[in-house]
């Protein structure tokens, strides 16, 4: 059997078992179809927190204090980072993250206001890290602020008018300087006004997404002299997608979802695109790359998917999973918005020239266990492995309910993955987060923070940093907020 056809064969039978496996229970759901609690199975807590240590930024040594307040009230969220930093060596207060782009804003970590796909209105303001459109075939995994010292503050929102209408918005940066990553998705369920199980819940959408930022900032390994970069003048980066799905199973404990996509990257029409595609047609002439780029134009692909989300006795065992086959040609990068896009958008831009023809498996897993300990994933993985079709890989860790006292969280993504040897290996294609700490008293905790993220270094360039913070704070639960 062809291997395209074992995956098909694979799928298909993944997903009539599954959906034979639960065809004698009865469904029930809301006007939504949503019955299935789509929210993160760990409880968001309410809390008041002021943390006080000492870190280390390019080279130099600051003392202070972070605010950071992170309520959520019924349907709204809110949650701040307001830092109050000193040199110890001179003792001037640190100003770097109040300046450039939204200056002050950036203070605000998010605003929200319901679920995203969960109510009939969602918005979220801020930091918008692991953003999605639709079915997430150009924009999947996406984070706007891949520097803390220079957080952007997105926009992201989802409308549905009567289980019928709906759109989608997916918005990089509101700086108004420059018109930045956006994503839209008009989205209609054709038969929502029925109310007929299964049928109702069939949605369509037509994804648009397009970058015009000239406000990128300078990657250390950027070598374009240009200020304005690949999308400064021309067209943008553009990309368009349609895409479909339908609630298959909807009851108490499990959700299935079954969709596709077809979607296509346009070729970069851009001035300064156009000029570093024939320097380097011209400087590597009779080369492997010289005969791609004479042949760089618009990239499609196509794939089909499961969404599968479990639970048993209220949440005493949770799992979500997900998994996509695609299948796409030259020129096309499945989930081409996502963490790595920003990062480095010239280097993302021009990668497209050299993408071959390939297929490969997405994946996206997560459990949870009596709400005590949350551990997800998601890995983006072409059948065949090399520079130019790279992989993706996330993981996620919050087990800061399973030790009393002890609190335990982290997060890691690296895209641009070229080796499995190179898989956990911190560079210019990484972000991590983690925090380890233990509480003194119930309101107070002492531990250690530890990031690798971009800051701006002396020379105005940005480049992949480490962040060591050591603290003792005050966390003060407020369980009357609670949901």
């Amino acid at each position: 059997m062809k291997p395209i056809l074992r995956h098909v064969f694979f799928l298909s039978s993944l997903l009539i078992a599954t959906f034979q496996a639960f065809s004698s229970e009865t469904a029930v759901s809301d006007k939504n179809g949503n019955e299935f609690e789509l929210t993160d199975a760990m409880q968001k807590n309410n809390t008041l927190g002021a943390y006080f240590g000492y870190t280390q930024i390019d080279d130099k040594s600051f003392i202070g204090m972070r605010l950071q307040p992170d309520l959520h009230i019924g349907k709204a969220g809110i949650g701040l980072d307001i830092p109050v930093m000193f040199n110890t060596a001179t003792g001037e207060f640190r100003t770097d993250e109040y300046k450039d782009g939204i200056g002050w804003l950036r203070l605000i970590n998010y605003l929200s206001w319901g679920e995203k796909k969960q109510d009939d209105l969602y918005v979220k303001i801020g930091d918008i890290s692991g953003a999605y459109l639709g079915y997430g075939m150009l924009i999947n995994n996406y984070s706007n602020s891949i520097s803390y010292e220079k957080r952007k503050v997105g926009f992201e929102a989802d409308y549905c008018w009567k289980d019928v209408v709906g759109m989608e918005v997916v918005y990089s940066d509101l700086n108004l300087s420059s018109f930045n990553l956006l994503g839209l998705r008009p989205y209609v369920r054709p038969l929502g006004f029925t109310g007929i199980p299964i049928i109702k819940t069939w949605d369509i959408g037509l994804n648009l997404v397009t970058d015009h930022d000239n406000t990128a900032p300078m990657a250390a390994s950027d070598q374009s002299s240009s200020t304005n970069h690949f999308l400064g003048t021309g067209g943008g980066m553009n990309g368009y997608a349609l895409d479909m799905g339908i609630t298959l199973l909807n009851i108490q404990p499990a959700r299935l979802v079954v969709f596709g996509s077809g979607a296509m990257l346009a070729k970069n029409t851009c001035t300064n695109f156009k000029q570093a595609l024939a320097d380097s047609i011209n400087t590597h002439a009779n080369s492997a790359f010289a005969e791609k780029a004479g042949k760089y134009s618009n990239g499609y692909g196509i794939s089909v998917g499961i969404d599968f989300r479990f639970k048993l006795l209220a949440n005493l065992l949770r799992m979500d999973t997900r998994v996509e086959r695609m299948w796409y040609t030259d020129n096309f990068i499945p989930q081409f918005f996502d963490y790595c896009y920003e990062v480095n958008k010239d280097a993302r831009i021009m990668s497209l020239v050299s993408a071959e023809q390939k297929a490969g498996i997405y994946g996206d897993l997560g459990f949870s266990v009596i709400q005590k300990v949350r551990v997800s994933g998601s890995l983006m993985l072409p059948d065949h492995l090399d520079e130019s079709n790279p992989a993706l890989i996330r993981l996620n860790l919050d087990a800061s309910n399973v030790i009393d006292k002890v609190i335990l969280a982290g997060s890691y993504i690296k895209g641009g993955l070229t080796r499995w040897n190179d898989a956990f290996k911190l560079d210019d294609r990484s972000q991590m987060y983690v925090r380890a700490a233990y509480k003194v008293l119930p309101f107070v905790i002492t531990g250690v923070d530890y990031r690798w993220s971009w800051a701006t270094n002396s020379e105005g360039k940005f480049v992949p940093t480490s962040h060591w913070t050591p603290f003792v704070g005050l966390n003060l639960d407020l369980p009357f907020l609670d949901r």
